[in-house]
């Protein structure tokens, strides 16, 4: 993506924050049902517990979801990814199990952690749709919803993304 004159450096590049809502209503059946998974995960619970997520139980929702383990120190976020669907990956790369400052840009991270951070804050599932910025693949649209999970049932310390990819103009795009 180019932004500003040519001679900008990654660090001069600015993207616009991953905007998120609370997750109402979705479009794509797998964020839909990924979304509903999570809820009954979740059992009333403010968020359900990693080990409640059996990969087992969602083999079709595989290639959509992903999960990251938020790592805070010093008051910075690291996103980590502990399972990346395959639908994620041929958007983003090969980021399972690597810090995602190690294979993404610099903004493109800032993004995540934004979102990452927005989600700390809200407690509860939200959704998001847009345009890919990553490696200007802005032909490609998505639709997502990140949901809090939690490793011990106390800290709001990983997340479910659930994403679905489409073309601009497919039938099935999201508004």
């Amino acid at each position: 993506m180019s932004i500003g004159n040519g001679n900008a450096q990654p660090r001069d590049i600015v993207l616009p924050p991953i905007a998120l809502e609370p997750a109402r209503e979705t479009v794509s059946p797998e964020v839909r049902d990924g979304l509903a998974y999570w809820r009954l995960k979740a059992a009333g619970r403010e968020m359900p517990l990693h080990a409640d997520i059996r990969p087992e139980e969602i083999p079709r929702l595989l290639p959509y979801v992903t999960l990251f383990e938020l790592r805070r120190s010093e008051g910075a976020l690291e996103l980590f990814p502990r399972l990346a669907g395959a639908k994620f990956e041929e958007v983003f790369g090969a980021i399972h199990n690597k810090p995602l400052e190690t294979v993404l840009s610099p903004e493109i991270v800032e993004r995540w952690q934004g979102a990452a951070r927005t989600l700390i804050e809200a407690r509860e599932p939200l959704r998001a749709v847009g345009e890919v910025l990553h490696e200007q693949k802005t032909f490609i649209r998505f639709e997502l919803v990140l949901a809090p999970l939690s490793r011990s049932g106390d800290r709001l310390d990983m997340m479910f993304l659930v994403c679905s990819f489409s073309m601009k103009g497919e039938i099935h795009s999201f508004p």
